[in-house]
């Protein structure tokens, strides 16, 4: 079992919600293709400003958990029959003075919430990441 990775700076507060965004897709988006993990975020997110994306897979949205003792598995039904090797995108989108909203995408799909994220260095653009959320 995958146990994430830290997100952000020590005093960070992290806290989940449940999916709740209504995604754009376009027909190249739906039949998915070889879209990079930012074009599949740009695609699914609308009007959303695009800050962080790393590839993932529907298994890897299942898997992700953080805290503990007891950890909160907030994808663990995420893409209801959608097989575990169905590529997608961790996320993140600007949620405003620092907070980045993470999501799991899946082309085709609604978005689900992953975690949404406070504290210093967050709400800012990195691009590619490796790891930051749920990455290998």
């Amino acid at each position: 079992m995958r146990i994430v990775r830290q997100v952000s700076g020590a005093t960070a507060i992290l806290f989940m919600l449940t999916g709740c965004a209504v995604g754009t897709h376009t027909p190249e988006a739906i039949s998915g293709g070889s879209l990079s993990p930012r074009q599949i975020c740009e695609g699914s997110l609308g009007s959303a400003v695009i800050l962080d994306w790393e590839p993932g897979t529907v298994s890897e949205f299942r898997a992700y958990q953080y805290g503990g003792p007891k950890a909160t598995v907030p994808l663990a039904h995420a893409f209801p029959g959608m097989p575990g090797n169905t590529r997608g995108a961790w996320c993140g989108t600007k949620g405003g003075t620092n907070v980045t909203h993470w999501w799991a995408v899946v082309v085709g799909h609604k978005p689900a919430t992953v975690i949404i994220v406070h504290g210093p260095g967050e709400g800012v653009w990195n691009g590619l990441v490796s790891g930051r959320v749920g990455g290998p």
